[in-house]
């Protein structure tokens, strides 16, 4: 349980400094009006990215856990020509372990996963901020930044954990983005279905309400088809069918989620396991999403984006019996930028229980042996059981909590 320990005193640590940040915002936020974005920007991720990488990697000398190992396991073969899903297993798509394996060109070591993860995390967080430029003032955005940086949600999960859901993030605004600044529909189609090749099978869903306001939508189509066929016309006789390992990701049972909390309410009878769980995960997350979606199709699309992001991959976190807390780091940067109002004290006390607990909560639940309880006995079986079980309990109300905030309500429409 060391690690479980480590991670609560990091959590607590950064959310003490970021509360001590919050009583100088005023001032904090003024001075930062004067200062330069990108100089800003690469400073406070030299500190609270690259520096602890340095002191927990190379100073402390701890080597890579978990699933930095099973991304070394795919990049370092990728690295060594073998192909995807064929020489070996993969439940990312198809161009993940080869980007992974760029970078080990240059350092061949599993630190270098980490690394990777905090540099994308560092491009997720410009494009954030030109995202989000329109919405609040320069020096308003980068304290935001570097509380974003602070958060555990953030910085245990990209340093220690080394996940990679920002790249999702980072692909979806990178398309508004270029579309942006070239009025091309076709580039923007073309940079979504590259994130989705470079990421994970679940990036699809989001295209499901992007499609339905695209205005000019067989120009948005078109390209990610062709991308599709191209993509498929190279896999297929590589791999046959062993493209489709993905999707097998949806069979695997973590915690927490709805199934898993109330599965020992119903001793045990309510299917846990069973594909059904699967479609009606994603039938109310791609549905709650494009509700969300068509409810604000005369806002601005940068609001409607960021609220719908967080209620399709909320949502799915905990509807989806094979997603766990970690995929809060997939949604954390517009709840921070946009969602969170930062003068309610109480939105504010929420938000940081929840980071904390969806950093300590995976680790803690793996190390009990992932249980799954089976009657309402058994999450009281032991006081570590009992922990465990409230933790579950907790994070999926939060979730809730911040799915209701995301959403879009009638006067606001």
């Amino acid at each position: 349980m060391n690690i479980v320990l480590a991670k609560l005193g990091i959590s607590l640590l950064c959310l003490l400094v970021i509360v001590f940040l919050l009583f100088f915002k005023n001032r904090l936020i003024t001075w930062l009006d004067r200062k330069s974005v990108e100089k800003t920007l690469l400073v406070s991720w030299t500190i609270l990215r690259l520096l602890p990488f340095l002191a927990i990697y190379i100073v402390a000398g701890m080597e890579t856990t978990s699933d930095v190992n099973g991304f070394w396991d795919e990049g370092s073969k990728a690295s060594l020509g073998q192909v995807v899903y064929r020489d070996f297993w993969s439940p990312y798509s198809p161009l993940y372990p080869y980007f992974l394996g760029i970078w080990l060109k240059f350092w061949f070591n599993a630190k270098m996963i980490v690394l990777t993860m905090a540099a994308m995390d560092g491009v997720a967080l410009l494009l954030s901020y030109h995202f989000f430029r329109a919405f609040q003032s320069k020096g308003k955005l980068l304290f935001l930044s570097i509380i974003y940086l602070l958060l555990p949600g953030s910085l245990v999960l990209c340093i220690v954990g080394a996940q990679e859901d920002v790249w999702m993030w980072l692909f979806v605004i990178l398309a508004y983005l270029v579309r942006e600044r070239t009025l091309r529909v076709e580039w923007y189609a073309v940079i979504l279905a590259i994130g989705l090749l470079m990421t994970k099978a679940i990036f699809v869903l989001i295209l499901v309400p992007l499609f339905l306001l695209e205005k000019e939508k067989m120009r948005f189509l078109i390209p990610m088809v062709l991308i599709g066929i191209a993509s498929l016309a190279i896999l297929y006789p590589l791999v046959g069918w062993e493209f489709t390992q993905p999707l097998d990701e949806a069979q695997t049972l973590r915690a927490p989620n709805i199934p898993s909390i109330i599965n020992p309410l119903f001793h045990n009878a309510i299917g846990v396991g069973e594909k059904f769980w699967n479609w009606i995960g994603l039938v109310l997350s791609v549905g709650l999403a494009t509700l969300a979606a068509w409810r604000m199709r005369h806002s601005d699309f940068r609001i409607m984006l960021s609220r719908v992001w967080i209620i399709l991959y909320a949502t799915m976190m905990i509807v989806q019996q094979s997603a766990y807390s970690n995929y809060i780091f997939l949604f954390l940067l517009p709840l921070v930028f946009y969602t969170i109002d930062w003068k309610n004290k109480v939105q504010l006390t929420l938000f940081f229980a929840y980071n904390v607990l969806c950093v300590v909560h995976p680790s803690f639940w793996w190390r009990l042996g992932m249980p799954c309880y089976m009657t309402p006995s058994d999450t009281s079986a032991s006081s570590d059981l009992l922990l465990d079980y409230s933790m579950q309990v907790s994070i999926v109300a939060l979730t809730g909590y911040f799915i209701w905030l995301a959403f879009p309500k009638s006067k606001e429409v």
